[in-house]
């Protein structure tokens, strides 16, 4: 087995366990010991310090991904490549840190009405900082071919963490303000961990050598940079825009209900994950060939494949709505529509299959940047429309609608220069039987106890959605993954 293959294996059992974590801590714990106010202010928190921090990495992850293997010389401490990584971190830093004193002004006067993230709007400062070095180190590590500490240390380390801060404040030994203050310094332990290991691997030697860095050099450094900068910020901006802007027309009681009813609906999105993970090294490997056919087939394989996992998920939570509010308190049911809204927003980016890595690694890699560019624009326009209207359902409603632009305008694209068109009669057959599905079962009465009515609904969902979408054969390979699973059974029993 090879080390990608390896190290993608451990990788997403990282992240799968890092969810259940995450699940328990997100939507059962949180909800029941903390108000939507005090999760609305860690959320704001999070969400400007992670917009921040991409900031302030000023691109150059994406200049450390390119340009790295031409200092990579162990010997030599990889010709001061850390020395200058971290250096650039630092700057970027304290740009950062004039830009925050610039805006704390704004930032205050925009969250009138969320008084309680106010309380605690300094702490950006160090949350920025753990996670931009964070940011840095990870990038450097995984260019040692070691992609994996860095996902344990985020997807897993991180929760873990989180949980016992959760955990501890319910056992009294701590309040809400001590509470999130381990919460911002659970990102700077795992920033010492990751430390610790470079240390550890004799990685950790950010020593000077300027050897590489002619004029040529630091031109072609600074130009990707940039790129990387626009690239990368329009797309963190896109995932974390939503709950500024809601904390911003709203309050951090609002922000609190629509980050813990958005966790259900990005549930939808988690087993495109692993495609993620293995598709853009086909993808690439097929351009270099210049074989088109292979991408042709990626690309509608990604599309059926991923409408059918989404859609089949998005019905689990829809039809069982009743139990996801039964065992939220009572003030978290006015995100219900969040919930579909976003999770029909994750299946219509599972549906457009692997767009965007077949533009990202093609000769008009740039219009992706374009893509985020115009994405980000429209969900702060259409955020600015629905929010005032329609509340938290609005900015979930705006997240929908911008999604279906940019993927449609993305298969216009590619459809125009590579004349590639995905979809076929069975995506119709899978859209019908998700609406057949959704409308048989919605005449069940609700049964009591609560499990006994979710064992009930995810059975007819199988049922009258699943078992069509394998006998008519609409993937071959959904089939191949369901009867691959039945064969383990099988052996197991």
């Amino acid at each position: 087995m090879g080390i990608i293959q390896r190290q993608t294996i451990k990788s997403t059992a990282y992240i799968y366990t890092g969810v259940l974590v995450g699940f328990v801590t997100t939507a059962l714990v949180f909800p029941r010991v903390l108000t939507p106010s005090e999760i609305g202010a860690i959320g704001l928190l999070g969400s400007w310090s992670a917009v921040f921090a991409q900031f302030a990495t000023l691109g150059f992850g994406g200049a450390t991904v390119k340009f790295f293997p031409i200092f990579r010389d162990s010997k030599q401490n990889h010709q001061g490549f850390l020395f200058l990584l971290l250096s650039v971190t630092l700057g970027g830093f304290l740009i950062f840190l004039g830009l925050f004193f610039l805006l704390c002004p704004w930032l205050l006067q925009s969250t009138e009405e969320s008084p309680l993230f106010q309380d605690y709007i300094n702490l950006i400062i160090p949350f920025t900082l753990f996670q931009l070095f964070f940011l840095a180190l990870d990038v450097y590590n995984r260019m040692l071919y070691n992609a994996t500490t860095g996902t344990l240390l985020r997807e897993l380390i991180l929760r873990v963490f989180i949980l016992i801060g959760i955990s501890l404040f319910v056992l009294g030994l701590f309040r809400y303000q001590g509470f999130v203050n381990w919460y911002v310094g659970a990102q700077g332990a795992i920033a010492i961990l990751l430390i610790f290991f470079l240390v550890w691997r004799g990685e950790f030697r950010p020593l000077p050598d300027f050897s590489l860095l002619d004029r040529p050099m630091l031109s072609k450094l600074g130009n990707l940079s940039l790129f990387s900068f626009l690239t990368g910020f329009s797309s963190l901006a896109i995932i974390r825009i939503d709950s500024i802007m809601i904390g911003n027309y709203l309050s951090d009681y609002d922000v609190g209900i629509y980050l813990t009813t958005m966790y259900f609906g990005t549930l939808v999105l988690l087993p495109s994950r692993a495609l993620r993970s293995i598709a853009p090294t086909l993808i690439s490997e097929a351009f270099s060939k210049q074989d088109l056919p292979t991408i042709q087939s990626i690309y509608h394989k990604s599309t059926i494949t991923q409408l059918v996992v989404g859609l089949y998920l998005l019905l689990g939570l829809w039809v069982n709505t009743n139990t996801i509010f039964s065992i939220l308190p009572q003030e978290f049911s006015a995100g219900q529509y969040v919930i579909l809204f976003i999770g029909l927003a994750n299946v219509v980016k599972m549906a457009g299959g692997m767009g965007d890595a077949i533009v990202g690694y093609s000769d008009y890699y740039r219009m992706n940047t374009v893509f985020n560019a115009g994405w980000l624009l429209l969900i702060i326009l259409t955020n600015i429309i629905f929010i005032p209207k329609f509340g938290i359902s609005g900015a979930a409603f705006a997240s929908l609608v911008s999604v279906l632009v940019v993927t449609f305008v993305r298969f216009l694209f590619l459809n125009h220069k590579f004349k590639m068109q995905p979809y076929r009669i069975q995506h119709l057959w899978v859209l019908l039987l998700a609406i057949g599905t959704f409308g048989i079962v919605s005449f069940v009465p609700t049964l009591s106890p609560f499990w006994l009515d979710f064992l009930l609904r995810g059975t007819l969902v199988t049922l009258f959605f699943v078992l069509p979408v394998f006998f008519l054969n609409i993937s071959p390979e959904i089939n191949k993954i369901i009867i691959d699973g039945l064969q383990r059974l099988r052996l197991l029993i």
